[in-house]
């Protein structure tokens, strides 16, 4: 499935993920994934969310600079080998993988969570469409 990302460009200190997350949290807003990495004075944050409409307000009334873009989300089962899978994929249909990074579940198959892949590349349609086909083999 193809959702949107929101790449948060942010002051690299304290207090500044949370305030976010506060507002995302209030607004009844659930983080689907998230991926944060930081250089010297700014914190890139990756974030895919179940209402981006709304987030995007919050973003512009909190006036953090960002940008949105296309991503493929992949269920993944919890087990070796379910990334592998994917990345083999995507190979074999000659697309390339720009980033990757994932949600996680704790309780292998035991409690029934999932597990999901975020992956983006040059052309998201053509990952998202060679991974079904994939799939359906």
């Amino acid at each position: 499935m193809i959702k949107k990302q929101f790449t948060l460009y942010m002051e690299n200190k304290p207090g500044e993920l949370a305030k976010v997350t506060r507002m995302l949290a209030d607004k009844k807003i659930n983080i689907e994934g998230i991926s944060v990495s930081e250089t010297t004075d700014v914190a890139l944050v990756q974030l895919v969310v179940s209402d981006p409409v709304a987030t995007r307000n919050i973003l512009k009334k909190l006036k953090i600079p960002f940008t949105v873009q296309d991503v493929m989300i992949v269920l993944m089962e919890n087990k070796p080998g379910s990334l592998a899978r994917i990345t083999e994929a995507l190979a074999k249909a000659k697309i390339n993988i720009n980033y990757v990074y994932a949600t996680a579940c704790n309780c292998g198959q035991k409690c029934g969570c999932q597990t999901y892949g975020i992956l983006s590349a040059p052309d998201i349609k053509k990952a998202e469409q060679a991974w079904k086909q994939a799939t359906q083999k």
